[in-house]
């Protein structure tokens, strides 16, 4: 039972990198355990259909859906999104389950972005603050504190800064998504927030889930990958994302189930924000480049 659950520690730190862009794939070594019970509770969103599907859309119309949301999210400045992260890792005797919640603004010109998450894995919640700029990486979390006195931690990422800002920017996430997918239709109309949108539909194959920057599925088996946008009829932006991920992985010889699914609320686009860290990051941590966090809880992130 001790390697089942050490088992299911080690898959839960190691995200599926085809959910870049909200999830931690630990390139920095810094995650933390949950050290407070406070709950946590999913934001409330409204998708309200107003078209069955009768009326379908044909070829040409798909294409220029597509290619209209795809420029759109190449013409961003800036975005704010809220999320929702559901995660189960199973083995044929023990199951772990980890969820999130986070806020993340990214400034697309400047490559920069924070995030604010709180992450629930077994009966604990952990309140964590991220940040990627300057080609380095900044934590913030109480659970540092004993271990460097300081609840800021850093490290230079320099050498990794592209990669980390590719598996990490959901609007490159998104990007990918739409340029490499071959199979994508448009289902229907939805209201989303009030707004008009169009539902698209993505099912990648194998190869162009390997064609995603960043992705390696470390030689596991991906049984389902599904990914539905949300995009404007008006602005032709994505307004809310759902991707769903069914996986088997194998870690020390055993095989575990991974399934993942996010939601994604694009808040507000190109509203000039300014990504900088808080006087109180003066005073972060300096943490080697093969140094690591012992963390019992996936990081979310961008």
């Amino acid at each position: 039972m001790q390697r089942t659950k050490a088992l299911l520690l080690v898959v839960v730190l190691l995200a599926s990198p085809v959910l870049a862009g909200c999830t931690d794939q630990g390139d920095a070594g810094m995650t933390t355990d949950p050290t407070d019970g406070t709950p946590t509770d999913a934001p409330t969103t409204d998708a309200t259909p107003t078209d069955d599907g009768g009326d379908a859309f044909s070829d040409a119309e798909e294409r220029e859906i597509r290619q209209s949301a795809l420029t759109a999210l190449r013409d961003v400045s800036d975005v704010r999104l809220e999320g929702v992260l559901d995660q189960t890792v199973s083995t044929a005797t023990a199951s772990q389950s980890t969820s999130a919640t986070f806020t993340v603004t990214i400034d697309a010109e400047q490559r920069r972005l924070a995030v604010d998450q709180s992450v629930r894995t077994g009966g604990r919640t952990v309140n964590q603050t991220t940040y990627l700029l300057n080609d380095s990486l900044y934590v913030r979390s109480p659970a540092f504190e004993r271990q460097y006195g300081s609840q800021w931690v850093t490290q230079n990422v320099a050498d990794r800064y592209d990669r980390l800002w590719r598996n990490r920017s959901a609007l490159q996430l998104h990007t990918n998504l739409l340029n490499v997918t071959e199979n994508v239709s448009v289902t229907g109309t939805e209201s989303v927030r009030g707004e008009e949108v169009y539902v698209l539909s993505l099912r990648p194959s194998d190869a162009e889930l390997a064609e995603l920057s960043g992705v390696n599925f470390r030689g596991g088996e991906v049984h389902r990958f599904d990914a539905t946008l949300y995009v404007s009829t008006e602005t032709d932006r994505v307004v809310r994302s759902d991707i769903h991920v069914n996986e088997t992985v194998s870690i020390r010889g055993q095989e575990l189930q991974q399934v993942v699914d996010v939601r994604r609320e694009f808040v507000a686009y190109d509203q000039g924000v300014d990504v900088t860290l808080p006087p109180e990051a003066d005073g972060a941590v300096p943490i080697g480049g093969n140094q690591s966090v012992d963390t019992a809880a996936r990081r979310v992130t961008a």
